[in-house]
């Protein structure tokens, strides 16, 4: 990769820090399909395994204090591994050009929601009442593609959190699928070496800002940094699409 490539990846990993510590959402969202435009898609995904284990535990250690009792847990935990297991299968088999395309898809339909999200508002009742589906669902998200925030985010603002407990319920559930995620990765020939070097790379520019944001959460603007962030994204959607007719 170009050294501009390497600097819209770090600004990219940057930037998913300042809304992981702020929502405990968004840094997969954010940096996966900017990876994703500039390598291929399994590359991207395994990249961000090491972090986002390293991540939950310490966002799991930052907010202990808000720990809430998660409805279902057994249940939600083997439903979320199978949903993984299942994904990282997918994306061993599946050619890349095929999960480049559903990757924008999938992000093309997540900013319609977020645009929309005023008449979208029936899947709240939904994933309220479907616990299960949506964190299998999550699953196979996260282990093909590796983005399962927009799945699960309805299903834990169901539960009427506060933020803190909103943030510690979310790593709770990313951390289970984190490391059934590692496992699989590990098993299928994913990760090696090689990726896992690159992986503990990301960590730098996450270990450098996701402090920083979960210190601003106190004091930010959220509709401003939501405008900037959700910009941020168009941009990220519109290179997919590049890469894809071209």
């Amino acid at each position: 990769m170009t050294t501009e490539s390497l600097i819209i990846i770090f600004v990219a990993l940057a930037a998913g820090s300042l809304v992981k510590g702020i929502s405990g959402l968004g840094l997969p969202l954010t940096a996966i399909p900017v990876m994703a435009s500039f390598m291929d898609v399994d590359r991207a995904v395994a990249i961000m395994v090491i972090p986002g284990v390293l991540i939950n535990i310490w966002l799991l250690w930052t907010y202990r204090a808000s720990a809430v009792q998660i409805p279902k847990l057994a249940l939600v935990c083997a439903t979320g591994v199978l949903g993984v297991i299942a994904g990282a299968l997918i994306l061993s088999s599946v050619p890349g050009w095929y999960l480049l395309l559903v990757m924008a898809i999938w992000l093309g339909g997540y900013l319609f929601t977020l645009i929309f999200r005023l008449k979208l508002t029936s899947a709240g009742p939904v994933t309220k009442h479907m616990p299960l589906f949506v964190v299998g669902t999550a699953g196979v998200i996260q282990g093909a593609i590796g983005t399962a925030g927009p799945v699960l985010a309805p299903y834990v603002h169901s539960l009427n959190l506060k933020q803190p407990q909103y943030v510690f319920v979310v790593s709770v559930l990313f951390q289970i699928f984190a490391l059934t995620q590692l496992v699989s990765f590990i098993w299928l020939g994913l990760i090696d070496l090689e990726r896992a070097f690159e992986s503990m790379l990301a960590c730098i520019p996450i270990a450098i800002f996701l402090p920083l944001a979960v210190w601003l959460s106190r004091f930010f603007n959220d509709k401003a940094f939501n405008i900037l962030i959700v910009g941020l994204l168009v941009v990220i959607e519109i290179r997919l699409i590049w890469r894809i007719i071209t």
